[in-house]
């Protein structure tokens, strides 16, 4: 279905240690794909956060993200966010962030549960599958519990990886109380749910969270989706947006959102 108003809510500049193209360029790709928001949500890593130098990356973020405001002005709203990963593994670094000057939009991820490294580096064959998801969830309620953010990243990241990567089936009905725990906290506490599209073209061939998912958040209260491509180049800028607000639709919600200076901004899906 195509949609009016449409906002990418999750991107990477190449202020993001993967990423490629400047803010400028995925600004121009937005207007390009008649979206009416872009937030630009650099990686930023709370377990590796002065070791990976990323106080001065997020700086540089912030700054190359507000020119681009100022020159996209009445194109596109350019919204100042940043991808806080393993906020469970330095709270205190994390307050900080989250109260960064200039923030509209802070992003919680969980990359890598604690001792580990991130689920893209894991060799399978050497885990035990059902112990990792078990501490992943575990670790993810406790990120939402914490609730220093507005939305909350690709809730199956994992499944990129080991189902999708690895063809490795993974059956997350063990985990079901698990996941219902952290819906009903973003729900209780007016967070978002992000519905992430970049695995829609890959091998998992699905969003993360699946639709099952995103209805089961509708069910326990939740109101808030946010869609984001997670494009690491200005190509990917976009994609997949409108199929994350068709999902949105089916599982009951009628409008998702983007966040400016962290209050949601309603988009419909009429």
């Amino acid at each position: 279905m195509s949609y009016q108003f449409m906002a990418d809510t999750h991107t990477h500049s190449d202020s993001s240690p993967d990423g490629i193209d400047p803010p400028t360029s995925l600004c121009e790709r937005a207007v390009k794909r008649g979206l009416v928001a872009i937030a630009i949500t650099d990686h930023c890593e709370m377990n590796s956060f002065y070791q990976d130098h990323y106080d001065r990356s997020l700086r540089q973020a912030v700054f190359e993200t507000v020119k681009a405001r100022e020159v996209f002005r009445g194109r596109v709203k350019v919204l100042v966010g940043v991808e806080m990963g393993q906020a469970t593994q330095n709270y205190a670094c994390a307050e900080r962030v989250a109260q960064t000057p200039m923030m509209d939009f802070v992003l919680a991820s969980l990359h890598n549960i604690r001792g580990k490294q991130d689920f893209y580096y894991l060799d399978y064959k050497k885990e035990n599958i059902k112990r990792l998801l078990e501490s992943y969830f575990s670790e993810m309620l406790e990120l939402v519990q914490w609730g220093h953010f507005d939305s909350l990243a690709h809730l199956t990241y994992p499944l990129r990886y080991i189902q999708g990567v690895h063809g490795i089936p993974v059956d997350l009905s063990p985990y079901r109380d698990l996941i219902d725990d952290i819906l009903q906290t973003l729900a209780s506490q007016e967070k978002g749910l992000e519905i992430n599209t970049s695995t829609l073209d890959s091998p998992l061939a699905s969003t993360m969270p699946d639709l099952k998912i995103i209805r089961r958040f509708k069910e326990l209260g939740g109101e808030i989706i946010t869609v984001g491509s997670d494009a690491h180049q200005s190509a990917r800028v976009g994609f997949g947006i409108e199929r994350g607000m068709d999902l949105a639709k089916q599982a009951g919600f009628t409008r998702v959102a983007y966040f400016e200076q962290h209050k949601p901004v309603f988009l419909s899906l009429n």
